[in-house]
């Protein structure tokens, strides 16, 4: 079977009609995603194409007699040396003790042990040890950093984006020209669903030429404990290396599709293996055989190559891979000359000096950091007084020996500095639990101690937020966001993104109100030709921010039989696609500190966005752009002291007509909530304002219940008729009247279908009728 020469390095996503459990390289699947975004991939990997086949010549030193032979690579006298960066992206999970120093440390070594062929290659089948290959390429833990600045090399960043960010969480990218960028998320894209094993994905140079932004390896945290050489398997992709099985016939280049090939001679077509090792596959290798023509133009030079798959190879999937083989050393240092996708830049004399690839790792003061947990697990930095919260040392950059703890005497009872050893080199499990008395922001001070680099000291003057002791009467209670007590209702912005509430100088009838920054700045756009540019990085999938409410007394006799939450809001969305229209306000309340929180309302729409898509950073300018909203607060959580929680969730586009890419860009603008009062009526209700004996109905229009509201002093008896707009008969009601405002529940029941209804009130001889329309 005759090997045939490649022109393209990649085919159709590999992905596509099977399951992705049998695909933990997903390299392949992004690389055709990337050439759909950007179709100039195509001429850079032709470029590199080109470029590989004269540099087999040219490694040959132009013999076509010796072309297969491939020169043995320890002679070689050229070091390729690669200065690396390591991203830990965490959301204080089981990935961030999983991705502590020494495990970092261990992963760069093992690249370094398989790339200079120092692991075991013994059991390697007698067919290919001829063909086991040696790579110069050296990889080193970056001692300078792109300011300039002393670095070991090792990034931590809390973010929701661990969650499948991928290509999203990218956000701390180093430059792609000077170092070889490496990402640990929890899982990546939907591997977390059972079953799946998708592991990590590697940018190709010609991706990475035509869009830089994505470079490198991002990979599962815990890769390692799936397949063996996870991250040498997708470096060799960085380096331009294909799966063996990469062109097998059916245009995907997913495994067991076919018999496929990798434009490497020495590596024989196979459709791959997943978690097994068939050493001996000669499925696609029966008289497997390449000629060459010499250089003299008389005759042919055949290799007869192995006739069986090269299962070992690290680019494979199988349960026992250990080797490269000659022909990808040789691909490999194509890629490393060549200025496709910056590789020839990362090993260059001037970069060793910009990134200190060369230098010894630093003793470097640790850098602080911690996370609180409530009795739940939870993370919490919202308290009440008396409940007891542990703080965790998320300490990194050096073997940490201590924590030290310190709060001031002004917030936490009691005071308490305490010095905790670390437990293991790398990983200290220092911790200490504390309760707060007074109400307001908790200042923490967190010393880290290293080894032999000294303390980091770090004040975080918001550490948690502890509420009032005590609910404040909720019948008399409004807020404007311009009072004493809106610093009563702190607002928490849990990942320092651009998405977060925060007070704002506009507001319904006044000049203040709370703000849900939901506008995404980091698009592009061409308003003329109707494209949206997407970002790089830090989509707001998976983000949420939090405020919350002064505690509020619902146990007032007013309430027993009904109570409404109730406040105006204004907001907009970034996209006029419906589908796009996915942010999310959920209100829950606790009414036990917190132990539990229970959903009040999941809003959605035009629940939050009122006045439809606006281009611009949406800002309300009158009255009529804000709305009511009420919503009715259940008995259970009608206690003497309810907290009430605003979590707002922005969303991401869909995709579609005008678009370059899903699930990347906000659709979602800026939301206002202003006036937060609490009634026994919704909003409509209690915002009405009667003058002498007058009759009204709201809420107007009502997609729910709706109240007759009379003011009549005579104290006499009112009768309520509903018609619909026929005339036909729907609710009929009498009710005593109290001489000051009266309201007439007209229950939603009675008035179930959209639709103009007459609503008649009668008081003595006197006879008035209002219009209602039901949506």
């Amino acid at each position: 079977m005759k090997k045939h020469n490649l022109l393209l390095l990649l085919a159709m996503a590999c992905f596509a009609g099977k399951s992705m459990a049998q695909e933990p390289c997903a390299s392949t699947h992004m690389y055709n995603m990337y050439k759909q975004q950007h179709p100039e991939i195509a001429t850079y990997e032709q470029q590199l194409t080109d470029e590989t086949n004269r540099y087999y010549l040219k490694a040959n030193k132009l013999d076509l007699n010796n072309f297969a032979a491939f020169r043995t690579t320890s002679e070689d006298t050229v070091y390729y040396n690669i200065p690396v960066v390591i991203h830990v992206m965490h959301n204080y999970g089981p990935e961030l003790s999983y991705l502590n120093d020494n495990f970092i440390y261990a992963t760069v070594a093992l690249l370094n042990k398989v790339y200079s062929l120092q692991q075991d290659t013994s059991t390697v089948i007698p067919p290919f040890k001829q063909y086991v290959g040696k790579t110069n390429i050296r990889f080193h833990l970056a001692t300078i950093d792109p300011n300039g600045n002393p670095t070991k090399g090792i990034l931590h960043h809390a973010t929701y984006l661990t969650y499948g960010g991928d290509d999203q969480v990218k956000m701390d990218l180093w430059s792609p020209e000077n170092y070889y960028n490496i990402w640990f998320e929890n899982y990546i894209g939907e591997s977390s669903e059972p079953g799946s094993v998708i592991l990590a994905y590697a940018n190709f140079p010609s991706s990475a030429a035509a869009y830089p932004l994505n470079d490198g390896v991002i990979a599962r945290y815990n890769c390692d404990s799936y397949l063996p050489y996870t991250i040498e398997h997708e470096t060799g992709h960085y380096f331009n290396l294909l799966h063996p099985w990469n062109n097998n016939g059916t245009g995907m280049g997913a495994i067991n599709m076919g018999c496929g090939d990798d434009d490497v001679d020495d590596t024989p077509p196979t459709t791959g293996h997943f978690s097994i090792c068939p050493l001996y596959d000669t499925i696609c290798d029966q008289n497997y055989f390449k000629t060459y023509p010499r250089a003299s133009g008389v005759g042919d030079s055949l290799v007869n190559y192995p006739d069986t798959a090269n299962v070992q190879n690290i680019m494979d999937y199988s349960s026992c891979t250990n080797m490269f083989t000659k022909g990808q050393v040789q691909r490999m240092y194509a890629t490393l000359n060549s200025n496709i996708g910056y590789r020839d830049s990362l090993w260059s004399p001037n970069n060793m000096s910009i990134t200190g690839a060369l230098n010894p790792l630093p003793d470097l003061p640790p850098v602080t950091d911690f996370y609180v947990q409530d009795n739940n697990n939870l993370h919490a930095y919202f308290t009440f007084p008396g409940v007891a919260l542990t703080f965790y040392s998320a300490c990194w950059g050096d073997t940490v020996t201590g924590v030290t703890w310190n709060f001031p005497t002004t917030s936490a009872t009691p005071v308490h500095t305490s010095t905790e050893p670390a437990t293991s080199a790398n990983n200290v499990t220092s911790s200490i639990s504390n309760s707060f008395t007074d109400p307001g922001w908790v200042s923490l001070t967190v010393a880290a101690t290293g080894n032999n680099s000294g303390t980091t000291t770090t004040t975080y003057p918001r550490a948690v937020f502890v509420a009032n002791t005590s609910g404040v009467d909720a019948t008399s209670y409004f807020e404007g966001f311009n009072n004493s007590d809106t610093a009563q209702w702190p607002t928490f912005n849990y990942y320092n993104n651009e998405f977060y509430w925060q007070l704002a100088n506009v507001g319904y009838g006044d000049n203040s109100s709370m703000e849900y920054l939901g506008y995404d700045s980091r698009i592009v756009t061409n308003p003329t030709a109707g494209i949206y540019l997407y970002p790089a990085t830090g989509t707001p999938k998976g983000d949420y921010d939090d405020l919350f409410s002064i505690p509020v007394k619902l146990d007032n006799a007013e309430f027993a039989g009904s109570c409404s939450l109730n406040y105006f809001f204004s907001g907009a969305s970034r996209s006029a696609n419906s589908l796009d229209l996915n942010d999310t306000l959920e209100i829950d309340y606790s009414i036990n500190k917190s132990l539990t929180w229970t959903n009040l309302a999941k809003l959605t729409k035009t629940q939050i966005d009122n006045k439809g898509a606006v281009s611009t950073p949406y800002v309300p300018t009158s009255t009529s752009d804000w709305e009511q909203m009420s919503l009715n607060i259940p008995s259970a959580a009608r206690t003497s002291y309810t907290v009430f929680r605003f979590r707002y969730r922005p969303s991401v586009a869909v995709g579609g007509a005008g678009t370059v890419a899903s699930g990347i860009y906000s659709s979602g603008n800026n939301f206002y909530m202003d006036n937060v009062f609490f009634s026994p009526f919704p909003a409509g209700v209690s915002n009405v304002k009667l003058t002498g004996m007058d009759v009204a109905v709201a809420p107007n229009p009502t997609n729910g219940d709706a109240y007759v509201i009379i003011k009549d002093a005579a104290n006499g008896v009112a009768d309520i008729v509903v018609t619909d707009i026929t005339g036909k008969l729907v609710y009929k009601t009498s009710q005593q009247l109290t001489g000051n405002e009266t309201h007439i529940l007209i229950p939603h029941s009675a008035i179930g279908v959209s639709g103009m209804y007459l609503v008649q009130a009668t008081t003595g001889n006197q006879t008035q009728t209002r219009k209602l329309v039901v949506e």
